[in-house]
């Protein structure tokens, strides 16, 4: 990562649902919005189009009826839909979320030769070419941005095209891209996350200049499982990084990453103990594991 850059874009997917993907985009939000100094605009953008619930995460109830939605605005009026993020009540936010209405129909009608037809990939088409306008105009204000995608579960056709596009304007948006994979520790979201960077490794092959980081998240506080298990269960997070690592056709510009179970987080999450954003940011930070990295022997060696 290249402290010269202007703005940095960081998309975040995974292979499966369920990987805490969202958490992991919001992770870097938030710690970039405690930093302060680092970037001017930090945009947390929701492009999942299977449907989210970010609004509930991130926006407290009483600002629930003035949400404006990215899916609802013409380009003309996409400066609404920056939704102001109050995470310190006693100074403005530079944090803004970006969201989908999550309970919006995901295919669109659009008139084709008179008359009206639904199609998906004309849909994500049009949904990609705003989605760039809007980040042309955010790069083309004053000020360092930092864009953080939180992408539909798979590698779709539009968030490879997306890819594409970023990689093609890094230039221009004098940008740095970092893209995240996020993978519980189950053995088959592990396995399928491999089998799909390894059936995408032409796009790994891009450029030498890539940032590519896998996410160990521990959801199921496998931690504690080891503990309790008196030895009988063994948990090295290194130990699953290096299986990756050597496992993965093309190595080079992958880093693999822990991010430790944080029980907050999921405490927060629970109904009847519900918490916005604002009141649970500490479970949003990234720790020390992550925020190091790790990088194994298999690489260094590559």
């Amino acid at each position: 990562m290249s402290d010269k850059k202007k703005n940095k874009i960081i998309m975040v997917n995974s292979f499966k649902g369920g990987t805490g993907k969202t958490s992991v985009a919001l992770a870097q939000c938030v710690h970039n919005w405690r930093t302060k100094n680092t970037y001017d605009n930090i945009y947390f953008l929701d492009i999942d189009r299977l449907g989210t619930s970010l609004a509930y995460i991130l926006l407290p109830e009483s600002a629930k009826a003035s949400i404006h939605y990215f899916d609802e605005y013409p380009e003309k009026s996409y400066d609404k839909i920056c939704n102001e993020v109050r995470l310190d009540e006693d100074s403005d936010s530079n944090l803004f979320a970006v969201l989908l209405n999550p309970v919006a129909r995901r295919r669109q009608d659009y008139d084709i030769h008179g008359r009206m037809q639904q199609h998906e990939i004309v849909g994500n088409s049009i949904f990609m070419e705003n989605l760039l306008s809007f980040m042309d105009k955010c790069v083309g204000q004053k000020g360092k941005n930092l864009f953080v995608l939180d992408c539909s579960p798979g590698l779709s056709d539009m968030e490879k095209n997306l890819l594409s596009e970023f990689y093609m304007r890094r230039k221009d948006w004098d940008t740095s891209i970092e893209e995240i994979y996020v993978t519980t520790f189950d053995s088959s979201q592990i396995r399928k996350t491999i089998e799909c960077l390894n059936d995408y490794r032409d796009i790994l092959h891009r450029d030498n200049g890539r940032e590519v980081s896998i996410v160990l998240n521990d959801v199921h506080n496998c931690r504690r499982l080891a503990a309790d298990s008196e030895g009988a269960f063994i948990f090295d997070w290194k130990d699953t990084a290096k299986y990756i690592l050597r496992n993965l056709t093309d190595n080079k510009c992958v880093r693999i990453r822990f991010r430790k179970f944080e029980e907050d987080q999921l405490r927060a999450s629970i109904i009847k103990n519900e918490r916005h954003l604002a009141n649970n940011t500490d479970a949003y930070v990234l720790q020390q594991e992550y925020r190091d990295g790790y990088i194994s022997t298999d690489r260094k060696d590559g």
